[in-house]
Formats: structure tokens, C-alpha cells, sequence
């Protein structure tokens, strides 16, 4: 249980038949606090490749076709779920929602650019 819910870096527990006491790790709660409101990106790849603000501009454009997915997977679309067997027919219908996602999308924008 402690460290299904990382608790343990942050508290001793001492759980018995009767009881069940604790005690706060000073130092754990320390680390922890150090970094309240940060967020690490962790990449393989080099810094020759990739340094710091390209990782961060490619960590929110992949939020970004997460969120495409979602959407086209949820009512965004109006479609219903379609099965296919077929890896050719599969193919065509991840494209086919991406081409209708991407036509929502520029539509959209076009919607919020105008001046009407």
C-alpha cells in the first residue's frame, strides 16, 4: 500500500492489527516542495539534437495530437464506432478521421479570425 500511493518517501508508517501511526519525513516533504510548480520533460534524445525549448515545443504539440485523438474519439465528430479487420481498411479510417479532424480544425480557425 505504501508504495502503491508513494507515500513512503514522504512518511513512516508504522500500521499494526490496532493501530496506525505516522511520521512525517522532513526531507522527502523538502524534495518534494523544491519542486512545487515545475515539471520535467525527460527525452533520450542528444542536446546536439533537441535542446531545451525545442523538447518543450514538441512535448505540447504532442498534447496537442493527444487531444486531436480524443476529440475525434468522443462525440467532437458525431461518429459512431466503426471495426474494421482489415489493416488496409484501418489505415483508411485513422486517415480519413484525421482529414476530418484537421478540416474541423481550419474551420475553426477560420471561424475565430474573421471579422464579421
Amino acid at each position: 500500500m505504501i508504495n502503491k500511493y508513494r507515500v513512503g518517501k514522504f512518511f513512516e508508517l508504522e500500521i499494526t492489527n490496532n493501530s496506525f501511526s505516522y511520521t512525517r519525513k522532513p526531507q522527502g516533504l523538502k524534495a518534494a516542495a523544491a519542486l512545487d510548480g515545475l515539471y520535467v520533460i525527460r527525452t533520450s534524445v542528444d542536446t546536439e539534437v533537441l535542446d531545451a525549448p525545442a523538447t518543450v515545443k514538441a512535448y505540447k504539440s504532442l498534447s496537442q495530437v493527444e487531444q486531436a485523438f480524443r476529440s475525434y474519439k468522443t462525440m467532437d465528430l458525431k461518429v459512431r464506432p466503426i471495426y474494421h479487420h482489415l489493416e488496409s481498411r484501418v489505415k483508411s479510417h485513422v486517415f480519413l478521421c484525421m482529414l476530418a479532424y484537421y478540416v474541423e480544425w481550419h474551420m475553426k480557425q477560420a471561424r475565430f479570425t474573421d471579422s464579421f
